[in-house]
């Protein structure tokens, strides 16, 4: 075999192992991620929709200190991976993407959220990592 052939080789075996992940199943080999929103607003109801562009994890209604869990899986070759979160409690709503690959894939596989007025707040390491919330926008849900 001459060495333009076993680089067409190597060249067509990477993009057959590439479009097999890209289109097979390769959310399989990447580890799932989990979110768990926590309500920390005290004596206040709040309503949990997470999704992303092709999937919805349902609607929550959380109390004050219960959790909402979903899980996810990320992009297996490009960190595009987006999901946001609609909050809302008594008048008022506020949207927060909660998991944004390129920040989140290296911090976190088991993510915690505290959801305050002010923002939500996520568990690191013995810290809390403070955001404010996404610029009101029109969204249709």
């Amino acid at each position: 075999m001459g060495s333009v052939s076993k680089i067409v080789f190597l060249v067509s075996m990477l993009l057959t192992i590439l479009v097999v992940l890209q289109f097979g199943k390769a959310n399989s080999f990447l580890p799932t991620v989990y979110e768990h929103i926590i309500n920390n607003m005290s004596n206040t109801v709040l309503g949990v929709h997470c999704k992303d562009k092709h999937h919805d994890a349902g609607f929550g209604r959380i109390n004050f200190q219960e959790m909402y869990t979903f899980s996810l899986k990320p992009h297996p070759i490009v960190s595009v991976t987006l999901w946001f979160c609609r909050f809302t409690w008594n008048n008022d709503f506020q949207h927060f993407d909660i998991y944004v690959q390129k920040r989140d894939a290296k911090l976190c596989r088991d993510c915690t959220w505290f959801i305050n007025s002010s923002g939500p707040c996520r568990i690191k390491g013995t810290s809390l990592d403070c955001f404010p919330w996404n610029p009101k926008v029109a969204i249709v849900y």
